[in-house]
């Protein structure tokens, strides 16, 4: 599967701060207000800065991409490789490099870099919505075409989660050493010891003792945001109700993106709509005015006090950004198709030219841009920002648990990529086109897309089946498999200070680097990719370093095996394409 900059510091009388770029509604009154606004313009300035250096990253991102096409083209008369995979990569290396030659390049990207590609890439997952709603276009309304789809959807889906784990458990297993009855290995990989006082007592141990400890819970999210812990004394802190103006004055300075969307749309976008025929400016200001609506909804169900703990976590799973961007879109296009007498099938091609900013560089926008260009745009930057990631994850990397990672990414990868196509033709999914989508399963569409261009795969089942799993995995392990797991499988268990109630957190006291804590990661970020590892991230799980990796490692080994030609060639004939 499948996507969105720093942990809010909680003010002194409250713990829940809201959050611009992921839209959060829910605002706790400051203490004293007198004193909110200046610390909340303090927290828009930065977050204003940090969007504009996020910008300035986007849009380098599409330069260099440009760059990389533009080479590739003149040197190749058929370039497979996707420019923004290879950006990526360059990306990586030349941090590598810059850490290995100046000292300060860590606290450079720690300092100034970190936060703005957080939030590139929390809100990349916008360019999921349009392939997701691009579904329409086919005819999947016949029982005898969508049975086959969903079998081999869950099947599939049961296989890799099976097969991952059981590979990385023991293959973790051989990395180290057993050990008065313990797995131990470096001090790398395993950061600080953990005392026999503080395995007894959780709250003992380090805050920082974990790898994800010490990162942003936000990353790779699809714009869930976690819930913000409450101390005793914000708890206990009485509150005093505030005026009118100055609550809507604290919600605007905490959603400034969210109004200014909204502002546009209905002074610009619409106008131009109404007066000029243009559909453009309308469809993409309402798409991003959607996308922030749909996170703050989402955070606001999230972060509920009066919702029950599964409640809440049933709830801001159901209503996923991707999946109610989508529909609410699609009900755009529908009064728009009837207002202006045109079909919905046309309707949807306004919306997409597959021609991202980077192709319109070199064609010298001689195709102008849609909604859909936009925001495969922003999917194509935030995933050159993951070469900032891979950066950021690089001692994992070179530790013998992302050995592990990579491993079973790999094989995981070629057998998706080989087989997966041969097992939905085999069980009656047609046509070839979406029996293709099956090699990239459960890619997140960041990695995916350049994948299903190469095999001319349907883009809008592939994404469908990434949102759909990213859902019903998050869904699940709150609301109880991941218990299941923690009893018989993983043997996890923590206790969630915001709620008082045993949740399911992927940690254990025996070390990040433990095979269980390993192979669990692996297994949720194959499977679950982005969604997953953001559920992990929230319950500081000490498996959502390896869920990120793997989920990244599944991504790049399956572009560079669709870029294997007889590999390709064999696929495709196997499905008679």
């Amino acid at each position: 599967m499948a996507s969105q900059a720093t942990v809010p510091t909680p003010l002194a009388s409250t713990s829940t701060v809201m959050n611009t770029d992921s839209g959060r509604l829910l605002v706790s009154p400051p203490q004293n207000s007198e004193t909110a606004p200046p610390r909340r313009y303090q927290e828009l300035s930065s977050r204003v800065l940090d969007g504009g250096i996020a910008v300035g990253i986007a849009v380098v991102a599409q330069l260099l991409m440009a760059g990389i096409q533009g080479v590739l083209n003149v040197n190749s008369n058929k370039v497979e490789f996707p420019p923004s995979v290879v950006a990526m990569a360059a990306i990586f290396g030349l941090f590598c490099a810059c850490g290995c030659i100046f000292p300060g390049a860590e606290d450079f990207y720690r300092n100034h870099l970190k936060r703005p590609a957080d939030l590139l890439n929390r809100h990349m997952s916008i360019g999921f919505t349009i392939p997701f709603l691009m579904i329409c276009k086919g005819s999947l309304t016949d029982v005898w075409v969508i049975g086959p789809i969903i079998g081999c959807f869950v099947l599939t889906g049961l296989f890799n989660t099976v097969l991952s784990y059981v590979l990385a458990l023991p293959l973790q297993c051989l990395m180290v050493r057993w050990d008065s009855g313990s797995w131990s290995s470096s001090d790398i990989e395993k950061g600080s010891p953990t005392t026999e006082k503080e395995r007894q007592n959780p709250k003992l141990r380090s805050p920082v003792k974990s790898v994800c400890d010490s990162m942003d819970t936000e990353d790779f999210s699809l714009g869930v945001p976690p819930p913000e812990s409450m101390t005793p004394d914000s708890k206990a802190s009485p509150t005093h109700p505030l005026s009118f103006s100055t609550s809507a004055k604290l919600w605007c300075l905490a959603n400034p993106m969210l109004l200014l969307m909204w502002t546009l749309t209905l002074t610009i976008g619409l106008p131009l709509r109404v007066c000029l025929a243009l559909d453009t400016p309308l469809s993409t200001l309402l798409l991003f005015a959607l996308w922030l609506s749909t996170l703050a909804i989402q955070s606001s169900l999230k972060t509920s006090p009066y919702l029950r703990p599964f409640a809440r976590t049933l709830l801001s799973g159901l209503f996923n950004a991707v999946f109610w961007t989508s529909l609410t879109m699609a009900a755009y296009l529908l009064l728009d198709g009837h207002l202006s007498s045109r079909p919905f099938q046309a309707m949807l091609t306004t919306l997409e030219s597959h021609n991202p900013f980077s192709s319109a560089l070199l064609n010298s926008f001689s195709v102008p841009l849609t909604a859909g260009d936009v925001a495969l745009s922003i999917l194509n930057a935030g995933l050159v920002s993951w070469g900032l990631k891979l950066y950021e994850y690089r001692l994992q990397l070179l530790s013998r648990a992302g050995l592990t990672v990579f491993t079973v990414s790999s094989l995981i990868a070629l057998g998706n990529v080989s087989c997966g196509p041969l097992l939905a033709h085999t069980m009656g999914v047609a046509p070839q086109g979406r029996a293709l989508a099956f090699a990239a399963r459960s890619v997140t569409l960041a990695l995916g897309n350049p994948v299903l261009d190469t095999l001319s795969a349907d883009k809008s089942l592939n994404a469908a089946m990434v949102v759909i799993s990213g859902i019903v995995y998050q869904m699940s392990l709150g609301l109880g498999v991941g218990r299941f797991l923690e009893k018989h499988l993983v043997n996890i268990g923590g206790r969630d200070d915001h709620t008082n109630d045993t949740t399911t957190t992927i940690t254990t006291s025996k070390g990040e680097n433990d095979p269980r804590t390993v192979a669990a990661g692996v297994a949720v970020g194959i499977n679950a990719a982005a969604m997953g590892t953001a559920y992990l991230y929230e319950t500081k799980s000490e498996a959502a370093p390896y869920s990120a990796l793997s989920m990244m490692a599944l991504g790049i080994m399956t572009v560079v095996f669709s870029t294997i030609g007889p590999l390709v060639s064999w696929v495709l004939g196997s499905v008679g394409a």
